[in-house]
């Protein structure tokens, strides 16, 4: 990915790259490495970022970063909690919490279908894969707002042809509170 940075989880810088793509190969080639990042205006032996995860994509002019070559035709999805918004305490984190998860194409269609299972507890929010365990992320966000009620799907640059997503079920359920009148904490 041209003009983007994958900042962090840093563990080895690679001697001796002249390119982006030896840099991917470095990756290809070494167990630990999930994600690369090359920078451009950097010296030869303090170029090449090889990464023990896949952290959140950005925008960075001299950068090129990408994520270890996988099987076939398996694309890479970053799932992200925005916190941005999330209170008005400037010393608390609105960093977004993410976390990737490889998806491969369906054999009907070639689409890349993800399912996720997401809890709203008021101010937790906790997002899993139920098939195979591959996501579990879990935030904060501490809504103050009384507006503060909704939830949206985002997509950044869809990969279909007609830039559509499709949710083909969305099920939310209220839940009732575990705690019985007269209950004591302590």
């Amino acid at each position: 990915m041209m003009n983007s940075d994958l900042p962090g989880w840093d563990y080895l810088s690679v001697p001796q790259i002249t390119q982006w793509s030896d840099c991917q190969i470095a990756c290809n080639k070494d167990n630990k490495c999930q994600a690369w990042t090359y920078v451009q205006d950097r010296e030869i032996n303090n170029n090449c970022f090889l990464k023990s995860g896949v952290p959140l994509l950005t925008s960075n002019s001299v950068c090129t970063s990408g994520v270890k070559q996988r099987e076939a035709g398996e694309q890479i999805v970053w799932v992200y909690i925005d916190r941005s918004l999330s209170q008005r305490n400037p010393d608390a984190a609105h960093e977004p919490i993410h976390a990737p998860i490889w998806l491969q194409p369906s054999t009907m269609n070639t689409q890349w279908i993800l399912e996720l299972d997401i809890f709203i507890d008021h101010s937790v929010i906790e997002i899993f894969e139920p098939y195979g365990g591959r996501l579990a992320l879990t935030g904060h966000v501490y809504p103050e707002e009384e507006n503060a009620n909704t939830f949206a799907v985002y997509v950044n640059e869809p990969a279909t042809a007609g830039g559509h997503i499709i949710i083909n079920t969305l099920d939310i359920w209220n839940l009732n509170t575990i705690w019985t009148e007269g209950h004591k904490f302590f």
